[in-house]
């Protein structure tokens, strides 16, 4: 895709799968169906508090829109919001990140390396490894021509995936729910393709996102004082 010098959706959504795909084939040559069956099963854990329901949906539009407010008191210019009457678009946007995005990659993330990083070392140090490793991944997407990311500075894509990273495994370990985190990760994705906080909806322009990315790590730091860097989960013990 990076040779072909624009973006091709088909390409980008086979390529997007590449995490899932990983840990599926790994999970099956270590423990065959019994594993694969352990792991898939965590998609299927719904009976958790509403409140992890809430914060999924909701968690990184509240950021967002404070990073909004906040960017129009410093004397940002009014954003242009989209047309309210088209709100039921975002179901249909929701389902479409959610299936052909966030799908490919939360298995290999949160199902597959999160557990095994966790068992060699506490909970905060597994998240910041692989906030690194998810922004980095996402490196070719910079060079498609076309593509959101070229408008983003490499340092805050990967700032934002070192906190969504440390939000996720909170939501995670406390929940032991692959669909609280995929639900997150699919809503996350459809608010900045909603409100008007990435570059291409600001005129270019970038503080919007840089104080977005602020009020992530806040919350990120809160959740470690919190819940303790060990095991980042609401659950005692």
């Amino acid at each position: 895709m990076v040779r072909m010098g624009r973006e091709s959706r088909l390409l980008l959504i086979v390529g997007t799968f590449g995490p899932t795909s990983a840990a599926l084939l790994l999970t099956g040559m270590e423990g065959g169906w019994e594993y694969l069956y352990t792991l898939l099963e965590q998609l299927w854990v719904w009976r958790v508090s509403v409140f992890w329901y809430l914060f999924s949906f909701l968690g990184t539009a509240v950021v967002a829109m404070a990073a909004l407010g906040i960017h129009m008191v410093l004397g940002g210019e009014i954003p242009q919001f989209n047309d309210p009457r088209q709100l039921y678009l975002v179901i249909p946007i929701l389902a479409y990140v959610l299936f052909l995005s966030v799908l490919g990659e939360e298995m290999g993330w949160r199902g597959y390396a999160l557990p095994r990083l966790q068992k060699k070392l506490n909970a905060l140090a597994a998240s910041l490894i692989i906030g690194v490793v998810w922004g980095i991944w996402h490196l070719p997407q910079f060079w498609m021509k076309g593509n959101f990311h070229q408008e983003i500075p490499l340092s805050l894509f990967v700032m934002q995936s070192i906190a969504l990273s440390v939000v996720m495994t909170w939501l995670y370990n406390s929940t032991q729910s692959l669909l609280i985190v995929h639900l997150f990760h699919a809503a996350s994705n459809t608010t900045l393709g909603i409100l008007p906080i990435l570059p291409m909806d600001t005129g270019g322009e970038l503080r919007p996102l840089w104080i977005a990315v602020g009020l992530l790590w806040a919350v990120a730091i809160v959740i470690v004082i919190v819940h303790g860097p060990t095991m980042l989960s609401h659950k005692k013990g």
